[in-house]
């Protein structure tokens, strides 16, 4: 026989798990080269056989080894536990055999995961990935991405290498990555050398693998939201067999979840749209919390001009990041499944688990829908599992006749839900009464029956005159008013084009004019309310040209569509304007869209936002955008760079803020880089943003929320202040998102009756009822 090497599995460890082909190729070679451990499992396959053996951490020596064996002409079995394809010994020999003659031939073997499923039952029965825990040849953020994915999509999950005397904390932060996306009681099964001696098997759930056993031998595998464990104590993933051909020959006990509290919710609609829902929303998640609930935030679909990005990179609504922050949780996907973001030209851009899908118009969304509520079960059903209690806010008015055929964001998520619904009207538009009544009269009988409340908010004045018309309504209705919400004044972000129409600049006399354009399509512009709140400064929203004179500092935003606000912009009288503006002195800013205005250029090849290829920018900044297919949206850290020190953001330390853009921009000679990137979203980077001009007095950055942070803010404001000889004014008390969220509940706790949405929830888990 001509000389070869044999890469082999031998499966998990007994000669009775050995494939007749692994056994036929050690029989064949002269020559055994292996991990001394492995060969150990296998002595009656190494009679008469020259036995090449070496310890850990040698796998290149034994590849090599083994290869200039074969090539000196033998016949050589270089061995793996489990199959030499997953972990083992074929991909470093091929690697290494690259220009290498010799004959090579891979002979698989049961798997370590296969051994390790078919001890714990039936584990693998649907898709799952395998993941390796261990950081010495992968990078552990890579690792870390890979969780994420895995976790996000609700594949089973094995995890190989899971801990070791040197790695002590990567099963930790995987185990609470996969919390972020199913329940703590998710079946989880353990095993330490299987079908070896010594095996030991532990079945327990995600919230026990925090204090389980768990070494370098152990297989841990996690299963997904359908895993359950069935009368015999044996893991089971169902492929969706039962309930399709034999539901009914099927034992009960073989298919139900194990026992837990049935999912909490509680629905907060409203009687039309800017009632106040998110903030109620808010308000509520924040007094759960306090109350200790395990509790989050859900909306099915929200169509919002301001939007957030989650730690992971995907894109939601403000308002759900704000309510995510009340529950004490970081933002994620599942939160709002479903983000329409409008857009004139084309209709709205369809976002689904924090992707784009694509632009569609009314109708093409409309036949959709049902793909897109099958999401919005999905994201539910996940949060659901994995909290006590979830609050889920409705869009607009809950009795939307017209609209009944195609909800899937209020009654019909309430239904899903099997939820309560509390029903919130505004009495500062007047006419609260017969928005009550209307409402309620407009819902079918089942849809009215979950009606257990009703709010009415942002009252002014003495609540006691109240009291004649809520017991009228109360008596026509049968639905009692448990609570009447004076009007507060908080700072908190607000994501809907109404909230933006009711912004009053407040004089500041003697103080800083900020403008920014009040564009048709603004997106984001909570990114100003941090300058808005500071004492000496008076933000104005620009709608004509000649408010720009006496500005100190001019702002172009974020937009939804770059394109058509610079036409219209231009149209308005606006560009000449920016540009005498500039020419007189005036400094200007652009942030993400506005920054894409800015410059010389902006091409849509693909027709991303526009049919027009190729559109003129205003030219203050020497740089040009390409308007790309696919969708920026990164949490970011950041440093100023030199250039900066010209700009009005000089003396800030680092930035932080988000990405949400389709565009990239390139930068001419006469533009230099403002901030250096470090982090983007869970990886590391190291990327230049942004553009200064040559005289310093024009800049741009994709960063929203780069004046959330004090230092930004403050180095900003400084600068425009030094720049028009004004001292600055004594602070105003600062205030925080977590103190602002605490006011919030505490003006909820006075106001409303907690008790019957309390006795709906039940106690909290651990709290006796």
């Amino acid at each position: 026989m001509n000389a070869k090497l044999y890469v082999v599995g031998i499966g998990p460890g007994g000669a009775e798990h050995i494939t007749p082909a692994a056994t036929a190729a050690i029989a064949a070679s002269a020559v055994v080269v292996g991990y001394a451990t492995y060969l150990e499992l296998i002595p009656e396959l190494l009679v008469g056989k020259e036995v090449v053996s070496s310890g850990m951490m040698k796998e290149v020596e034994r590849c090599r080894q083994a290869l200039e064996l074969a090539a000196g002409g033998r016949i050589v079995a270089l061995v793996s536990s489990g199959d030499a394809g997953v972990y083992g010994m074929a991909g470093l020999t091929l690697e290494l055999a690259a220009g290498s003659t010799v004959e090579i031939e891979i002979v698989p073997g049961i798997s370590a995961v296969q051994a390790a499923a078919a001890r714990l039952g039936a584990p693998l029965m649907h898709d799952f990935a395998v993941i390796s825990l261990s950081d010495l040849l992968t990078p552990w953020e890579l690792i870390r991405r890979r969780l994420l994915a895995a976790g996000a999509a609700d594949f089973v999950v094995a995890l190989y290498n899971p801990k070791s005397k040197g790695r002590v904390t990567q099963l930790e932060e995987a185990r609470q990555i996969l919390l972020r996306h199913r329940s703590p009681q998710t079946p989880v099964g353990i095993v330490r050398n299987a079908c070896r001696p010594g095996e030991s098997v532990v079945v327990t759930d995600l919230q026990g693998l925090g204090s389980a056993s768990v070494d370098m031998l152990s297989l841990v595998i996690i299963g997904n939201s359908s895993t359950r464990i069935d009368a015999q104590g044996r893991m089971l993933t169902p492929r969706g067999y039962a309930g399709k051909y034999f539901s009914d020959r099927i034992q009960q006990s073989e298919v139900s979840p194990p026992e837990k509290a049935p999912g909490r919710a509680l629905f907060v609609g409203g009687t039309g749209s800017d009632v106040g829902k998110s903030v109620i929303t808010a308000g509520l998640c924040r007094i759960l919390k306090r109350r200790g609930y395990a509790v989050a935030p859900f909306k099915a679909q929200n169509m919002a001009l301001n939007s957030a990005v989650t730690p992971e990179g995907g894109e939601i609504g403000r308002a759900q990041a704000l309510q995510a922050a009340a529950c004490g949780l970081a933002a994620h996907t599942d939160m709002n499944p479903v983000l329409l973001k409008p857009n004139s030209e084309t209709g709205s851009q369809v976002v689904i688990q924090g992707r784009p899908v694509g632009n569609m118009a009314v109708r093409e969304y409309h036949a959709y829908k049902e793909q897109a509520f099958a999401k919005v079960q999905e994201s539910f059903a996940r949060l659901s599992a994995a909290h006590e209690v979830v609050v889920l806010e409705g869009a607009g008015s809950i009795a939307e006749i017209n609209l009944r055929e195609q909800d899937i964001t209020n009654l019909r998520s309430a239904e899903m839900a099997d939820a309560p619904v509390l029903l919130v009207a505004d009495i500062d538009r007047g006419g609260v009464f017969a928005a009550i009544v209307g409402t309620l009269e407009l819902l079918q009988p089942a849809e009215r029956a979950r009606v257990m409340g009703v709010v009415i908010n942002k009252f002014r004045g003495d609540a006691s005159l109240l009291e004649s018309g809520i017991r009228a309504i109360e008596a026509r209705c049968g639905v009692p008013v448990l609570g009447v919400i004076p009007y507060l004044k908080l700072h908190l972000p607000e994501e809907d084009s109404l909230a933006l129409a009711r912004k009053q600049a407040l004089p500041a006399a003697g103080g800083l004019r900020i403008g920014v354009l009040r564009l048709e399509r603004i997106s984001n512009y909570t990114d100003f309310d941090p300058l808005e709140q500071e004492a000496g400064v008076e933000l104005v929203y620009l709608d004509t040209p000649e408010q720009l004179e006496g500005l100190d500092l001019l702002i172009l935003p974020g937009t939804k569509s770059t394109v058509a606000d610079l036409d219209s912009l231009r149209q308005q009288g606006f560009g000449r304007a920016i540009h005498d503006y500039h020419a007189a002195g005036g400094w200007v800013a652009g942030i993400c869209g506005g920054f894409q205005m800015l410059g010389k250029r902006i091409s849509d090849p693909h027709g991303v936002e526009s049919s027009r290829e190729e559109v003129e920018g205003l030219g203050l900044l020497d740089v040009e955008t390409v308007m790309l297919e696919f969708k920026q949206t990164h949490e970011v850290d950041g440093s100023l760079l030199p250039a900066a020190s010209d700009t009005a953001l000089a003396g800030a330390d680092g930035v932080a803020g988000y990405e949400i853009h389709m565009g990239e921009t390139t930068l001419g000679p006469l533009a230099r880089p403002l901030l250096r990137l470090v982090r983007r979203s869970i990886r590391g980077a190291d990327l230049f943003d942004g553009a200064v001009s040559t005289d310093g007095r024009v800049w741009g950055t994709y960063l929203h929320g780069l004046f959330d942070r004090p230092e930004a803010r403050q180095a900003l404001l400084a600068a425009l202040r030094q720049r028009r000889g004004l001292a600055a004014p004594a602070p105003a008390p600062a205030s925080t998102l977590d103190a602002e969220l605490d006011r919030l509940a505490d003006h909820l706790e006075a106001h409303l009756d907690l008790e019957p949405i309390l006795a709906r929830l039940g106690a909290p888990k651990g709290v006796p009822a």
